[in-house]
């Protein structure tokens, strides 16, 4: 059933504040974007659709969809924390130090030190002939402050009080090793954890989904047609009105980067973020985010957390899950050339690279480049023409190779990884492909035999690969799930909208658009920030002139 809760619900089983019937209810999904609604509902007798305002929330029928358990999936025991409390890198924390007394009779001299009221202090300054000896920290004494503690391990993230652990093994007498419900495993004292429930792989089943909340944004009331239409957005989207702090990230994995950003959340969220992305196969993410909102950070085209780990991003209403993509079989082929009404069929190859030249740095400083000089795609010949890229390669000879280990690039171990970064110009980064955009309508196709071969996209969900024959190009494409609309009433899918550019890699933006502060240098390819100045610069000149 279709309900509407009061805008200061708090429990969303039931049927809430009403059961709409509405006239029409339709939802769209994009993956990694947007989830919203739009409905129809007439002005009937029992008043139901005032109900239908600002605020208050819908919940609705959405594709059914298996979410994978997004924690390590340990049968263990669960703690929660009985104090604020931080999981550390390892079982180290820091200790006290503590030096002898100070006392006003002893002559001290410069490098001595002493601990004062609680806190500790080193002699600076040291004169024979002067018997005062201040107390610590007297700006005429000769005392200057130093620190009281060790570092101990390393912070992994802060946890609130009530955070749940999942217990992996008992480190010593005095530190367990645990792991977040996201799947960050550190280091955190006994003392500060105490046992909640035991639960079993059955408890960290995935979740099925087949009903979603929904935040109503806009109302139009039409009383001469007697209906009122509403729309807005899922839940979810209430973390756009979280922000978050400041955060740096070096090389960190999913689960540190998504922990360290909750960590960092100004105010708090009702649901959780998770992920099952533990290590760094997909990657690590280096970066600053400071004073962006929340799902900012998980969903920017740019630089948010899901496509820098090329992940599924799926909802189930608060809480967001960060889902490892792996391989799977296609859920069905649609092939080039079956001209039926309600398919829009759109290829574009104006972004086509089919030869890379990578260029890094020599010995002096110039540039290196390939023996060979390119790296050529497989499917270079599929062309009429040749399209040439010029890939800078981060990297010069004799000089860091950023690795951590305080070794340096080699003339031979860079052309490697220049060839290497070619490579994924095509293997990764599918640049030899055209972006190929596939549109069904299938509310146009109908139920009629002719079309049944299409009936597989009635029961796909966001993300699932389907294969695309193009035969003009001789192309056997895999193509991802992008956009789903779904109609509430009839309960099935009417559109589908596939790609294999799913994060939008060519972005274009008008300058228009661009908020002040928005476009930083992280943001712009080499030698783009010099060219814009030095263009500014020649214009201011001309108009001089």
């Amino acid at each position: 059933m279709i309900c509407v809760f009061s805008t200061d619900e708090t429990v969303f089983t039931g049927n809430g504040a009403a059961v709409l019937c509405p006239l029409t209810a339709s939802i769209r999904m994009v993956a990694g974007g947007e989830c919203s609604f739009e409905m129809e509902h007439p002005m009937d007798p029992w008043e139901k659709w005032k109900y239908l305002v600002r605020e208050a929330i819908v919940r609705l029928p959405v594709p059914k969809e298996t979410i994978p358990a997004a924690s390590v999936g340990y049968d263990t025991d669960v703690y929660k924390t009985n104090q604020s409390a931080a999981l550390r890198e390892g079982p180290s924390e820091p200790q006290t130090i503590n030096y002898n007394a100070w006392v006003s009779t002893t002559i001290y001299h410069v490098g001595d030190k002493v601990t004062y009221n609680n806190k500790n202090y080193k002699c600076t300054y040291y004169d024979e002939f002067s018997s005062t000896r201040l107390a610590p920290p007297d700006r005429s004494s000769w005392w200057t402050g130093i620190a009281r503690y060790t570092s101990g391990s390393p912070v992994l993230v802060n946890l609130k009080s009530g955070t749940e652990l999942y217990f992996i093994e008992e480190e010593s007498s005095t530190w367990y090793k645990m792991s977040t419900t996201y799947g960050l495993i550190g280091y955190i004292k006994k003392s500060q954890v105490t046992y909640d429930r035991h639960i079993s792989p059955s408890d960290l089943q995935p979740r099925t989904i087949t009903e979603q909340l929904f935040r109503i944004k806009e109302v139009t009331v039409d009383r001469k047609n007697g209906k009122v239409s509403v729309s807005g957005n899922h839940v979810s989207n209430d973390l756009n009105g979280v922000l978050v702090q400041e955060v740096s990230l070096t090389d960190a994995v999913p689960a540190m980067a998504i922990g360290k950003i909750v960590e960092a959340f100004m105010m708090d969220y009702r649901g959780t973020v998770a992920t099952n992305i533990t290590d760094d196969s997909a990657g690590t993410f280096t970066g600053t985010i400071k004073r962006k909102n929340g799902m900012f950070c998980l969903t920017d085209p740019d630089t948010g957390i899901v496509p820098t780990f090329d992940a599924r991003f799926t909802r189930d209403n608060w809480d967001l899950f960060v889902i490892e993509r792996t391989s799977e079989d296609p859920v069905m082929v649609i092939r080039y050339g079956k001209n039926v009404n309600g398919i829009i069929w759109k290829v574009n190859s104006s972004g086509l690279v089919t030869r890379v030249v990578p260029v890094a740095k020599d010995e002096k400083g110039d540039d290196l480049y390939l023996p060979e000089l390119y790296v050529d795609s497989d499917y270079i010949s599929n062309y009429p023409v040749i399209y040439m890229e010029t890939l800078n390669v981060k990297g010069q000879v004799g000089k860091d190779d950023g690795t951590g280990t305080d070794t340096d690039w080699t003339e031979e171990a860079l052309l490697d990884e220049m060839r290497e970064k070619a490579e994924e110009r095509f293997t990764v980064d599918k640049k030899d492909i055209p972006v190929t955009d596939v549109t069904v309508q299938l509310e146009q196709l109908g139920d009629t035999a002719e079309y049944a071969w299409m009936k597989g996209l009635q029961n796909v969900v966001l993300y699932d690969i389907v294969t695309v024959e193009d035969s003009d190009i001789g192309l056997d494409i895999d193509m991802t799930v992008q956009e789903i609309e779904y109609d509430c009433v009839a309960q099935r899918i009417t559109g589908v909208k596939l790609s294999n550019n799913i994060y939008g890699e060519n972005r274009t933006v008008a300058g228009y658009n661009i908020i002040n502060g928005s476009l930083t240098e992280n943001k712009l390819a080499g030698g783009v920030k010099d060219n814009i100045i030095s263009d500014a610069v020649d214009q201011v000149l001309s108009i001089i002139e």
